[in-house]
This record gives C-alpha cells, structure tokens and sequence, in this order.
C-alpha cells in the first residue's frame, strides 16, 4: 500500500510506503507460526522484536524450522563462552551450506538458478541442474588437485557464476573460501590473501569496466611471487580473444584445459559442524594489514536466511541482484540467495556503461523482484536525469535496496517518483565483520523519505551515548548490540588468543557489548540514520577503503611529499561522501603539480581501486598530530566538516585554523 501524498503532521516527513495487511507479508506468516508455538500474539514489529531478542533461542530455532533448513539441528541453541565470540549458536548441529543451497535443483532443475550479464554482452543463464554439475565438476578438480579438508584459496574473479560454484564446491569438501574482485590491485590483494596463505589460486587475465579490458596477468604474476603457500593457479580466459598466453606464470593452467577432465555426477553433501569455517573476509584495511574475519558455515545460512525471508520477503522463485563485486560482503550476501530458492541476477561491468540505465536493462529484463544497488549509483541515477518507470516493466519489482553509503532523503524520492511508487525502499546497514545487517527494512513499517526502519530480528540493537546510556530520539550516538548472534566471526586469523578481536568491538564499553563504529541519528519517528563511521574509514562511492592503503601509493614520491592525509568530506548538497587528499608540502600556496596529481591518481586507480581515486587533493604546510606523532585522521575529518574539536592546542592552533578554513570552502562549493 502506498500513498506519495501522506505527510506526517507533526514534522512534514514524507511517508513513501505504507504496510499491508500483516497476514500478507512473509515475516506475518512467521509471526503466526510463532504465535502457534508460543501462544503468544503480536500486531506489530515493535513487539515481536522484542520478542526475538528476548527469547534468543526460540527465535532461531523457529526460523530454523519455519524456513526448512536442511541439516541436524541437535539439543542446543546457544553454547556461551568465557571469552569472543562469547557464544557458539547450534553447537551440536550438523549443516552443509552447499546442500542448503543447492536444494531447489531436486524441485526445479530446468528453472533458473544463475542469469549472469557481462556488460555489453548477451545473457547467461544457468538453470539449478547447470549450476549443481559445475559445483560438481569444480568439486572433482579441487580432490585432484590435491586440496583437503581445511585448505584455504583464493579467488581474484570478478562477478561471474564461477566464483559462486566454487564456493559452493570449496565449501562442501570444506575447504575454505577467500574471494577478492579483479578491481583490486596488487598490493591490497597481496596484503589478503597474504595472511590466508591460500594453496590454490583461482584467476583470470582481466576483466571489463566501461571501454577498457583490463589485463591483470602482471598481478597474478606478483601474486605468485610473493604468497609461496600458491602450489598451483588456475586461469579464466575472460578479455583474451586470441590464444591466452601464460608462458610467464608458474603452475599455471588454463580452466577449460582442466575442468573438461570432469563429468558431473552426484554430489554427496557433507554436513559438517555449525560452526566449521566457510569463508575469509577482509576489513578495510584502515590501520594497517586488513584483519581477517573468518565466518561460520551455519552462522552465515542462517543471519543471511533471516535477512531474505523477515526483512526482503524473499520467496522461492523471486529473481535477486545486488551491484557487487567479490571484493565486497554484499556478494557473499547475494549468493545466499540460492538458499531461499531465489533466482540470484549478476551483473559485471560498470553500472553506467553504456549508460546510466545499464543496471536497469538488466534487472528488469529478468523480471527482478529485489533490485540492490549502492547509494551512490541510486544518486548518479537521479543526476543522469534517468526515468526507469517509464522506460522498462518494472511489474514485478517489490523492493529496492541500498547500501554501501548513506542514501538521503531526495535518493528515496528520485525512486518513488521515478522508479515504482509501490516498491519497498530498504537501506540495511551492516558489515564485512558480520556479513549481514544490524539494521534494514520490513514489511511491517511504513518507509520515510531517508530513514531506515529497525534493527533486525534477533539482534539486540541500541544506539549509545559514550557513558553507555540509549539516546533519545533525535539525537546521535554510537550503535551498539548488545546481545550475540549467529554471523559474529568465528575468529581473527592469526589473533591466537583473541586480543585483537576483544580489542576491536568490546573494549570501549563495559561488559559483551558490541561496537561497531557507526554513528546513528534516531529520528523522530523511531527510526534511524546512519551519519557515518566513527572512525577515519574512507568510504567514497560507497565503497570502504583504509587511509592506509592510500598512503602505500604515496611512497614512490616521497620525494615531494613530506606527509599525508586521506579524509573523507560529506558533502552538504547529496550527504555522500568524498575523499580529500591532503599534502603536506614545500610551498604548499603553489599547490600540488598537476603532474603529480595525476601520478598520485593513476597509482590509485590501477593498486587499489578507481572508486578510491581522491575526489580533490590539497596542499597544506602540515598533517595534524596527536601528542605522540600519530596522524589525527578523526581529528581532521571533523574540522573539515565543520564540526568543532576541543584542546585544539593539542595539534597547532594555526595548523587547525587553516584546515577550518579549507573546511568552510568546501562547505561553501558544495552546499
């Protein structure tokens, strides 16, 4: 039920979205599966959210069952621990995470499963049988290859089907997952699966984005000279038209060469521990090496299984896309969606290529139920003047979401006047950390123009003061949970102890209380908006990247530069972020070299990521500094913004005047 018109009375908010009846909406059906079970009755989300994290255990014991999860569920819902992750969920439980994901190819097998786009080209479509006989064929390959049980790889894939089959095969024989987009440079990637120590690697030549093909076989060539855990590489021929030429690399064979070895046959699923390893993923990278979260198998399934089936409504046979890249969590979150039954729709390439209407060309020619999208995207939409409903047949769309960055108040608008008035807008708000979400979307609340509904189910979300106490509405503070939940990482690689770990999200309130590092506003009306990180996180174009490996790229002119900077900026006028690069530099009143700017670009662009490329880079006399000589990046991040600091004495009161007053200019240019 929509209504564009509706303004709340009290504070001229627009509701965009209004709920339908309860007994319509898929979270309606489990709240009456649990009123059934407890006897229990709720009428809204409010209730049964305090429900679920009040009755932990039956709330995931009820989802377990009330979504049909395959496996041994055992006696035990939650083992705690003395120490992080402070609780293990189902630890008597047996799972295979290929098994859950594959399930639908026994009902459907000619249905599909995978439609994949390359951009610019035709699309491929894998139906669940076609998927079910690469996972087998992948399967074979690992055993010959002599992998085992517990073996780590990595996979340097962009946004095909492939990395989703091995992943489902690496994780039947468990052997455990690492995946890194091909936009990834060298030195990051290296600074990855550096740490994994992965004994196969899984490649390509290169990949496509916008005009360019781009070649990384001089990366993966770096990449085996430096990770000497790599015994063999296997390579996709995805941008080499001609014969692909890999005399320079060692161990090295082509896929098609080895995978036409293997016939598919039946799979037999092997269900493992709840808790057994899946996959490693990567944080930012902000201050230093990234750390190495590694994720349960049936931890994973199951926060991913709540997200899809009580926050999207997603049913069995719905079509799914999310912009992402393997580089990114929200991949891993995609590819859950073979868990719920779901078509999941894969797009690769630039979302505006040829256009702005690419992503949308895509989705909506597949009948996309769910269309995921970064925030930005969602606003270059609006800037492209763009006008979806009246260029495609956006019937079956229900939903759009976003993340990756903030979305304001005019992204909601541009959908609901441009896309679909009565689709669903749902921002979620979660990590890398936890692969999921803290907070997102429901069917059971209305949607207001830039607010993002509640905390997820079973999560005991609350937005904090720094004395430890909730907010008020209105007011912004640090989000806390409070309580455990599924997808909290198994560990840290190499935190033997769990100190790093500790240190990371407990340490700064008292007691097992989460951290996360994001500042939240509660609305008026009960909702929320994420403000941004409260640390120094870069996070241009909707993509987080660590100061740090900004700074890596810097090194080759140290000659000119005498320190440094990486801030990010939020623009007045659309609220997303940009990322300024400050110079520390002689005569910094000339400025910075247009050469050396472009140099300092292009490093960016081909090591790291061209969505890392600073959007301005400023001279300055000097960085600030806390007392012990460490660059105060949250420092400068809020003078920028025009936010006051206290004890400005601490780094230079001059020093500080000048970097208000580059603030107030940038204020200025883009309010």
């Amino acid at each position: 039920m929509t209504n564009s018109s509706i303004q709340n009375s009290s504070n001229s908010i627009k509701i965009l979205w209004e709920p339908p009846a309860l007994e319509n909406t898929v979270i309606g059906k489990f709240i009456a599966f649990t009123t059934d079970r407890t006897g229990e009755t709720f009428s809204d989300y409010k209730g049964f959210y305090n429900w679920s994290i009040e009755n932990q255990e039956h709330f995931w014991s009820y989802l377990w069952d009330f979504t049909n999860v395959i496996g041994d569920k055992g006696s035990q819902v939650i083992q705690k621990l003395d120490n992080v992750p402070w609780a293990r969920f189902f630890p008597d439980s047996k799972i295979s995470y290929a098994e859950n994901m594959l399930a639908r190819v026994f009902e459907k097998p000619d249905e599909p499963a995978i439609i994949a786009r390359l951009q610019g080209e035709k699309d491929r479509v894998l139906s669940w049988q076609e998927l079910y006989n690469d996972v087998s064929r992948w399967e074979q390959l690992f055993i010959k290859s002599g992998l085992c049980e517990g073996d780590h790889i990595g996979v340097y894939l962009s946004n095909i089907p492939e990395t989703i089959s091995i992943l489902l095969a690496a994780s039947n024989l468990g052997i455990i997952f690492t995946s890194a987009g091909m936009e990834m440079g060298a030195k990051d990637l290296i600074n990855r699966f550096g740490q994994v120590q992965p004994k196969l690697f899984i490649t390509a030549d290169g990949y496509v984005h916008g005009k360019k093909n781009i070649s990384r076989l001089d990366v993966v060539k770096l990449v085996q000279e430096k990770i000497n855990s790599i015994k063999q590489t296997i390579i996709l021929q995805l941008i080499d038209e001609d014969n692909l030429d890999i005399s320079g690399l060692k161990n090295t064979v082509e896929y098609t060469e080895c995978i036409n070895q293997f016939h598919p046959k039946e799979i037999i699923f092997n269900r493992r521990d709840f808790n057994y390893p899946l996959y490693v993923l990567f944080s930012s990278g902000s201050t230093g090496k990234p750390k190495c979260f590694e994720h349960s198998t049936g931890g994973i399934l199951l926060k991913h299984i709540s997200e899809y089936v009580l926050h999207c409504e997603v049913m069995p046979g719905d079509k799914v896309f999310y912009h992402a890249t393997p580089s990114w969590m929200m991949w891993n979150w995609l590819a859950s969606g073979l868990a719920m039954g779901a078509t999941i729709l894969m797009y690769d390439g630039s979302p505006a290529y040829p256009d702005a209407n690419a992503q949308w060309d895509f989705t909506a020619s597949n009948g996309c139920t769910h269309h995921g999208t970064a925030a930005p995207v969602i606003l270059s939409w609006d800037k492209a003047d763009i006008r979806p409903r009246e260029d495609f047949d956006l019937s079956a769309l229900r939903m759009i979401m976003s993340t990756g960055a903030i979305l304001p108040s005019q992204g909601f608008e541009f959908i609901h006047e441009h896309v679909k008035q009565d689709v669903k807008i749902s921002p979620i708000s979660g990590g890398t950390d936890i692969v999921g979400c803290f907070v997102g979307g429901n069917a059971l609340m209305p949607t207001y123009a830039g607010q993002i509904n509640a905390p997820i189910l079973g999560m005991n979300v609350q937005i904090w003061d720094d004395k430890g106490k909730p907010v008020k509405k209105g007011e912004i503070g640090e989000l806390v949970c409070i309580n455990s939940f599924p997808s909290m990482p198994l560990r840290f690689l190499n935190d033997p102890d769990g100190a790093r770990y500790k240190a990371e999200y407990f340490e700064y309130y008292d007691g097992h209380v989460w951290r996360h590092g994001d500042s939240v506003e509660v609305t008026n009306e009960g909702q929320f908006i994420i403000v941004g990180r409260s640390d120094a996180t870069l996070n241009q174009n909707g993509v987080r990247i660590g100061s740090a490996v900004i700074y890596d790229q810097l090194v080759p002119f140290a000659d000119q530069i005498k320190d440094s900077a990486a801030i990010d900026f939020t623009r007045p006028d659309n609220k997303q972020a940009m990322t300024i690069l400050f110079l520390a530099i002689d005569n910094y009143e000339r400025g910075v070299s247009e050469d050396l700017q472009k140099a300092i670009c292009t490093a960016v662009k081909n090591n790291v990521t061209p969505y890392a490329i600073p959007s301005k880079i400023i001279a300055v006399p000097d960085i600030l500094k806390t007392p012990n000589g460490k660059k105060a990046e949250v420092v400068m991040k809020k003078i920028i913004n025009g936010k006051e600091i206290p004890n400005a004495s601490l780094y230079g009161e001059e020093l500080v005047e000048h970097f208000i007053k580059i603030g107030a200019d940038l204020i200025k240019t883009y309010s």
